[in-house]
C-alpha cells in the first residue's frame, strides 16, 4: 500500500522540481523500508532511475552511492532528523549537494576516460601493425575494464585465433595486461581500470 502510494507520487504530474522530488522520493522509500535486506542499494538505484525517468540523465551513469556511502553517518543523521524533527530543508540540500558533487566528479571521470581513449587510439595507431590496428578494436577494450578473445569475436572484428593475437599485440604495447581467471584468459585495460577505481 505505501509503496503503491510512493509509485503514484513518483509518476504524479506536479510542479515540484525533479531534484527536490528526488530527495522526497528517496526519503519516503527509506522510511517505508520494504525489504528485509537491500533497502539502501535499492533506494540508491531508484534515485538513478528516477533521474533517467525525468530526463535529467540519458544513461544511468551517476554513481550517487559513492557519495552516500562515503558520508554514511551524515546520511543516516539527516534521514533521522527528517523523521524526528521534520528537517526537510536540510535533507533536500544534502541530496542536492550529493547530486552536484557526483555530477561534477562523473563528468571529470568521463572526460578522463575520453582522453585515455584518444591517447590509446593514437598509441595503437603508432605502435600496432596495420593489420591489427582498428578504431573498433580500441573502442571495444573501453566497453569495460577487461576483455577476452570471445568479445573480439562477438564484435565481428576477428576469428578466435586472430582475436587472441590482437590482444597479445595490445599487451605488447602496454595497453592490456593478462590475467588468468580459472581456465579463462582475460586482459585488463589497466589505465581504464585505474580511472574507474578512483
Amino acid at each position: 500500500m505505501m509503496l503503491g502510494k510512493l509509485e503514484q507520487f513518483i509518476h504524479a504530474d506536479d510542479a515540484l522540481d525533479p531534484l527536490v522530488k528526488l530527495a522526497l522520493v528517496h526519503y519516503q522509500f527509506e522510511a517505508i523500508h520494504p525489504f528485509f535486506d537491500g533497502n539502501g542499494r535499492t533506494g540508491r538505484l531508484i534515485n538513478i532511475l528516477f533521474l533517467v525517468h525525468k530526463g535529467l540523465l540519458d544513461l544511468p551513469v551517476l554513481y550517487l552511492s559513492k557519495y552516500i556511502i562515503d558520508r554514511k553517518p551524515e546520511y543516516y543523521r539527516r534521514l533521522r532528523r527528517v523523521t524526528e524533527n521534520g528537517e526537510w530543508e536540510a535533507w533536500v540540500l544534502y541530496l542536492l549537494e550529493a547530486v552536484e558533487n557526483t555530477s561534477v566528479s562523473t563528468r571529470q571521470r568521463i572526460l578522463a576516460i575520453r582522453k585515455l581513449l584518444d591517447e590509446t587510439l593514437e598509441l595503437a595507431k603508432r605502435k600496432l601493425p596495420a593489420r591489427v590496428y582498428s578504431k573498433d578494436l580500441i573502442e571495444l577494450i573501453f566497453h569495460q575494464p577487461y576483455t577476452k578473445g570471445q568479445f573480439v569475436v562477438a564484435a565481428g572484428l576477428a576469428e578466435r585465433q586472430t582475436a587472441a593475437e590482437y590482444l597479445k599485440e595490445l599487451e605488447g604495447i602496454g595497453v592490456l595486461s593478462p590475467r588468468k581467471v580459472g581456465r579463462e584468459n582475460l586482459y585488463l585495460n589497466v589505465k581504464l581500470y585505474e580511472l574507474l577505481a578512483k
